[in-house]
Order: structure tokens, then sequence, then C-alpha cells
């Protein structure tokens, strides 16, 4: 496990750092689909990785990637995100709900559904395992540090990344206790640039579309009000960085639910058209990502 510095600069434990070139995977629960269509398009061009880093879904997206980095291991991936239901994700029991509400557990949500996908045979059982150096985001639940996890038990990696506050409970690894990478590092340019990465590309989340139906239910009210917080610190880590960072297109999607999945088809489809097109107009040099 490494741990980073205010800075972006990782506190190293002795892993071994990784290469030049590194895919950066933003979080997004249901909204990161698009990323496995941008990963089909970057392959198809002979755009490989040294490594890989994502919060969140995306660290799940990454971690997949990495285990299997080729054509059938990205079907394998998609086959995945098309079979996924929120009951997959996010476990709804009345006990626990109410054990919530009067402070006796610290999540809404039983985790173990998620805890059980990730122990399909998708991901390897340690995350140094992984054909490509691959690295997942969480945060440090007292001080708000990001903390990077490079190797150990993928499992509780992935969860802990994935572990929005209030949603579901902290993840306890390596003596700390760590919740959703998002908060910390919801594009983690910065630390895959500490860990060797010289040339970023960030595969981000679907945005929501504006014409698109209101905001309706609490869980969608708190993912948009973070993501606004969150954009303003992707801007400022973007900014920061000091290689080149190659900022892919958004796909859009209506859903503003981090748990809906019924638009996963369409966004994988628009995610790989849309970073076709990019990728077709793409010279050579440097570029620096905008936010819209």
């Amino acid at each position: 496990m490494t741990r980073s510095r205010d800075d972006g600069s990782v506190i190293d434990d002795g892993s071994p750092r990784a290469g030049r070139v590194a895919f950066v995977f933003q979080g997004g629960g249901s909204l990161s689909a698009p990323q496995v269509g941008m990963l089909r398009a970057l392959t198809e061009v002979g755009i490989e990785p040294d490594l890989v880093i994502g919060t969140s879904a995306g660290a799940l997206n990454a971690v997949a990637f990495a285990s299997d980095p080729t054509p059938a291991g990205l079907d394998r991936l998609e086959e995945l995100w098309h079979s996924l239901r929120r009951r997959h994700v996010a476990g709804i029991s009345s006990r626990t709900l109410a054990r919530a509400l009067v402070g006796r557990v610290d999540g809404l949500f039983d985790p173990a559904p998620l805890a059980q996908l990730l122990g399909a045979d998708m991901v390897p059982a340690d995350l140094a395992a992984t054909a490509i150096p691959a690295h997942v985001v969480a945060t440090e639940l007292v001080t708000g540090e990001p903390v990077v996890m490079s190797d150990g038990d993928t499992a509780s990696a992935l969860l802990a990344s994935a572990a929005f506050p209030g949603i579901y409970p902290p993840v306890r690894r390596a003596g700390l206790r760590l919740v959703d990478g998002g908060v910390a590092a919801d594009i983690p340019i910065l630390q895959a640039e500490a860990l060797g990465a010289t040339t970023s590309y960030v595969l981000p989340a679907a945005v929501a579309d504006d014409r698109g139906a209101q905001l309706r239910g609490p869980l969608a009210m708190a993912y948009h009000a973070l993501g606004q917080i969150l954009d303003s610190t992707a801007r400022r880590d973007a900014l920061a960085a000091a290689g080149e960072v190659h900022l892919l297109p958004a796909a859009t999607s209506p859903a503003t639910n981090p748990l809906d999945f019924r638009e996963t088809r369409r966004l994988i489809r628009d995610g790989y058209e849309l970073a076709c097109s990019w990728l077709a107009t793409q010279g050579d040099g440097s570029r620096r990502p905008t936010f819209a």
C-alpha cells in the first residue's frame, strides 16, 4: 500500500514503480460503463498503458482490464456490465436500514452483494497479480487523504474504493478506515504521475444530460452534490499535472442515480464511438484537459 501526500506524491512502501503511460479511470457507479467502450477504442489503435489507476467503479474497470488486457478480456468485462443490476451492488434490507437510522451500522446498504460480485473471476485475489500494474484509490476517513493500494486483497481494495460515505460502510484495511476514493481523488491524475506516469489518458464517467429528468431520490441528490464538489478538485489536479494529459470525451446519460444500470448498453456503445472519433482527430503533442 502507498499513501499520497497533499501534492500528489506517493509515500513509497517498497512497491515497484510503474511505467510512463497511465490509463486513469474516474469513479461513477453505473455511469462508469462508457469506460469499457473507451478501452476497446484505445486498444484497437495500439495505445497500451504501463499502469492503470482508478477510483470506485472506475477502479473495477481498471483492475479487470489490467487482469486481462486482451479483446477477450474486454468482452468478458462488457458482459459483466451488461448483466449488472442494482441488486448486484446494493443490498437493501429493512433490518440494515433500521440499524443505520439508529447509528448501529455506518451504511444504508449491505456491501455483501458487491463483495460477492468482486469475488468472481474478473479480478485476481491479489492486486499485485494483474498483467499490467494496477492501483486502486480510496480515501482515509479520518484525514481525508488519498490512499493508493497496489497489492494485497483485491476485493477489499475495490470495496474500499467504492464505499460511498453513508451509503456503504467504511472498509478496514491495513489499520485504516477507508471510503470512496472519489472523495480525495475522483480523477487520480496526480497519483498516476507519482507512480511514474508521464502521459495520462483520462477515461471519464458519463455526465448528466441537461435535458434529462430532474434529480429524484436521496442517492441521486447526494451523488450530484458530491459531484459538484469533486469537479473543482479534478480541475485543480488537472492543472497541477506535470505531464501530458489526454481527456477522452464523456458520454451523456439521462440517469442521475449511480445505481441505475438501464443505460449500460448505450453508454458502452457511446463511449466507444466518442473515443474512436476523438482518436481520429488527435495529433502529436501535449493536450491539457478541460472539464465542462
